[in-house]
């Protein structure tokens, strides 16, 4: 029965979007970070495949259906960056100015913690990107000689922690700013957190979305310069 079930090809897809709905449905009825959709779905769906002992191609052929809307869906981030154009001119310098001291942050704080604990320059290399979407990082990965599966799997990761904590962090550390919010949010993690942002207001949506193209150019040109200083 579970062969006949993983080899099917509408296994993987009927298990995320399962996974993502009952999620869904826990954080209605029990709100946490532990019970973020992300964060929970995914973990659902490790665990099913870890119980039932399926292989990740297997449940790839079905789920990487899934993978066909995310270009377009990233596309559409566009949409309230559009609508607000006016509210970013006004903030050029101070939303440049955040991204650039995020971005330098992020990638001296990685860099500094993988000579801290002895872990080698490819670890660094393959893990400056942690704060950019996936399509970017496996560009600087590659072009650093980093691990492209280490840079995916610790993108994915940030994701995650980013869209299951981003709004409690904000609050805890007082950022009333949509601005603020949306700029901090999209800096660190990227497209997950982006969806989160969106759910905060279309303003901190739309400042998160400009923060994800701004942190891929300017994490392009520093992640290399940085591990050449150091490293």
């Amino acid at each position: 029965m579970i062969e006949y079930l993983s080899s099917s090809p509408y296994f993987g897809l009927a298990l995320t979007l399962g996974a993502f709905l009952l999620a869904y449905a826990l954080n209605r009825r029990w709100p946490s970070p532990f019970t973020t959709p992300l964060f929970l779905g995914t973990l659902l769906v490790v665990l099913v495949l870890l119980a039932l002992d399926i292989p990740y191609s297997e449940y790839n052929s079905g789920a990487g259906y899934l993978t066909y809307f995310l270009v377009p869906l990233t596309v559409t981030f566009a949409v309230p960056m559009y609508r607000h154009l006016p509210l970013l001119r006004r903030h050029a310098f101070p939303i440049l100015l955040a991204v650039l001291i995020g971005v330098v942050s992020s990638v001296l704080s990685v860099s500094l913690i993988c000579i801290f604990f002895g872990l080698g320059d490819i670890i660094a290399r393959s893990l400056v990107s942690i704060s950019v979407t996936t399509a970017i990082a496996i560009g600087i990965t590659e072009s650093l000689g980093g691990i492209v599966a280490l840079t995916v799997s610790a993108v994915i990761i940030t994701g995650i922690l980013g869209a299951s904590v981003s709004d409690i962090v904000c609050r805890r550390l007082g950022l009333c700013s949509p601005i603020s919010c949306g700029l901090a949010i999209g800096n660190a993690s990227h497209v997950a957190g982006t969806a989160k942002a969106m759910q905060m207001g279309p303003i901190t949506g739309a400042l998160s979305s400009l923060a994800i193209v701004l942190s891929g150019l300017l994490t392009a040109f520093i992640a290399p310069f940085v591990i050449w200083l150091l490293f």
